[in-house]
């Protein structure tokens, strides 16, 4: 199997754990035993869990600062996007480590989908147009400030491609145009997001699962010209038979071995430069941390 994604002391390990991308703590009212705010911030937990369980780093590794404060002032909905103040100064952050470190390739682990947008800006910056993005996900994160739903998560791709918030947008180091970015695994086709993406030209395979379904997406990069991969993975795309510490399941998804196989395919095709995983929610972790809050320990 091809290695992936690069190690070493020009790869950069990026722990973020950003979870205003998620709106509201309404949203996480429907993880039983799970208080709505600690939903929110299962996102923070989440990376954490990711770093310890994954093989060992041989190159550096940068953590972003990330508020814990759930006051309403703190999370309140400015210009149509929640926790807005938080959202740009994490971003900021973000892009500051990212100057400061100068990585040749970034390995992410969220928080929420919005925790690409930096990596993938940066990444940008640097490979110009021989840079393609394969955007792993059930959902489109093509929405834009007005659309009903106000998480910033919900935007990210629209963002990563020139739309949404100005301010944002002005912010990043570059932008990855429309024909460079392919969306794979979109099973949510009725998202508000989906006029976006159709405006904007962005691209998209359903659930892979076959080698003819794959060959569509190596197609796509051979295609696309690129020399260099940012590949973003949202874990709702996986099938709840192999996970189901996220939110947003499918009833069918991804399977584990095929997400393996479309990364490894995807990986001899063009050089993986970057790579993130987001929306790892451990609720049974929270849960726990529940109840050990409520017994004499």
């Amino acid at each position: 199997m091809t290695s992936f994604p690069p190690t070493g002391p020009g790869a950069l390990r990026l722990m973020f754990p950003q979870w205003q991308g998620a709106s509201g703590p309404q949203r996480h009212q429907a993880l039983p035993g799970v208080d709505s705010h600690e939903g929110q911030l299962s996102y923070h937990l989440g990376p954490a869990l990711l770093e310890l369980m994954s093989p060992n780093h041989d190159g550096p590794t940068a953590y972003v600062p990330v508020s814990t404060d759930t006051s309403d002032e703190a999370l309140a909905t400015v210009d149509g996007i929640y926790a807005r103040d938080a959202i740009v100064r994490q971003l900021g952050e973000a892009l500051r480590v990212l100057r400061d470190a100068a990585p040749e390739s970034v390995v992410t682990f969220g928080g929420e989908c919005s925790v690409s947008v930096a990596p993938f800006s940066y990444l940008s910056s640097v490979y110009g147009d021989s840079l393609a993005v394969l955007w792993i996900d059930a959902h489109p994160d093509t929405g834009v400030p007005g659309d009903s739903y106000t998480g910033f998560r919900s935007m990210a791709l629209a963002t990563l491609a020139g739309e949404g918030d100005p301010g944002i947008v002005a912010s990043l180091p570059a932008l990855v145009p429309p024909r460079n970015i392919l969306l794979v695994g979109l099973a949510h086709r009725d998202d508000a997001g989906m006029a976006v993406k159709e405006r904007l030209g962005i691209q998209s395979v359903g659930i892979t699962g076959t080698p003819e379904d794959n060959r569509r997406v190596m197609d796509w990069i051979a295609a696309s010209g690129a020399t260099a991969l940012a590949v973003h993975v949202d874990l709702d795309v996986l099938d709840p038979r192999d996970f189901t510490d996220t939110q947003g399941r499918q009833t069918s998804g991804l399977r584990s071995a095929e997400l393996v196989r479309l990364v490894s395919d995807a990986a001899a095709v063009a050089p993986i430069v970057g790579f993130s995983l987001a929306k790892h929610i451990p609720v049974e972790m929270m849960r726990l941390g529940g109840l050990l809050r409520d017994l004499p320990v």
